[in-house]
């Protein structure tokens, strides 16, 4: 890729993202393997009252990338709920401790880091597990969740849903 497609590059995402207000910020955008702090990704606190998809293969961030919004939103004090079902998110309750790769990573897209723990509560679904119990009857879990809690085939989840009914 020339300089000049780089640049282009880096303009438009800078300029796609130059907007005012409160925000999250995800980090700088990264064109060839460069970072450039200078064009940094955000999204508007105003917009995170909508649906959104975190993907990727495994390995690419995503847990980091939750992670990182749950992060900033606490710090402008809204309100977060994570059903961290494997317990990846749980070390937020924590400071994490610098590293090379964390500062390096830090440097690189012009964001400072600092270790900070973040308030959590758990809550423990049927009462299993650390946490404030949760129960739930049956039949507030519906038909539809029930049948993913089960593990049920779409016959089945057709035959629950009848009874449900």
């Amino acid at each position: 890729m020339t300089e000049n497609t780089s640049t282009s590059q880096v303009d438009e995402i800078r300029a796609g993202y130059a907007f005012q207000g409160p925000s999250l910020e995800f980090g700088a955008a990264v064109v060839d393997g460069s970072a450039h702090p200078d064009a940094t990704v955000r999204i508007p606190l105003s917009a995170m009252n909508r649906h959104g998809l975190v993907a990727g293969a495994t390995g690419t961030g995503k847990t980091k990338t939750l992670q990182l919004m749950a992060e900033q939103l606490i710090a402008q004090g809204v309100p977060v709920f994570l059903a961290d079902i494997k317990g990846d998110l749980s070390g937020m309750a924590t400071p994490g401790e610098s590293n090379d790769k964390v500062t390096s990573r830090s440097a690189d897209v012009g964001l400072p880091w600092t270790a900070t723990a973040y308030p959590v509560e758990f809550y423990a679904l049927g009462g299993q597990g650390t946490g404030i119990p949760v129960r739930a009857s049956v039949s507030t879990f519906g038909p539809t969740l029930l049948s993913q809690v089960l593990g049920l085939n779409e016959t089945q989840e057709s035959s629950l849903g009848f009874v449900y009914h």
